[in-house]
Formats: C-alpha cells, sequence, structure tokens
C-alpha cells in the first residue's frame, strides 16, 4: 500500500474498494459465498448502476434545457455515459 499512496490515489476510492474487498471476504469466511447469491448480488448491483446513469442522464438533459452547460459538453458526457452502460449491459 506504500506504493499507492506515492500515486496519490483518491482516498475515498480506496475507502469503498478496501471495503468492499474485506465485505467480499467476510461473506467467503462465512460460507455465504454461492455461486446464486453472488450472481443476485450482481444483478442487483448492475440495476442500480443502470438506473443511476439513467438519472445522471436524466439531470445532463436538464442541465443542458437550463443552459447550465454546453451541447458539446452534453454530448461528451452522455457518450461517456453510453460507453458505462454498454459495460454493464453487455455483461449482464
Amino acid at each position: 500500500m506504500a506504493a499507492d499512496t506515492e500515486e496519490n490515489i483518491d482516498n475515498q476510492l480506496l475507502t469503498e474498494v478496501s471495503s468492499r474487498v474485506i465485505g467480499n471476504l467476510r461473506r467467503r469466511a462465512d460460507g455465504r459465498n454461492d455461486v446464486e447469491s453472488s450472481i443476485q448480488e450482481e444483478n442487483l448491483e448492475r440495476r442500480f448502476r443502470l438506473a443511476a446513469l439513467r438519472s445522471e442522464r436524466a439531470e445532463l438533459y436538464h442541465l443542458r434545457a437550463t443552459r447550465e452547460i454546453s451541447n458539446e459538453t452534453l454530448q461528451k458526457l452522455l457518450h461517456d455515459l453510453d460507453l458505462m452502460e454498454a459495460l454493464l449491459i453487455e455483461n449482464q
């Protein structure tokens, strides 16, 4: 981890990833890491992420409608959302 701090990794990201890894290890240690449960967790997480992307997309359209962002910015951000959404859908 010492090398990670030198790379200026975002502390919030580090905390989130660490929590996820610890949670996975605890579930595995508790013997609850069966395949069906894992699949359900992944599907639920994917649905939450897709819902969040839809909300973000709606907010971007609102920002454009109120002229808080330019059309160029909207297009770039929508493209990024499209890529993230495609990755989530592809992994179903």
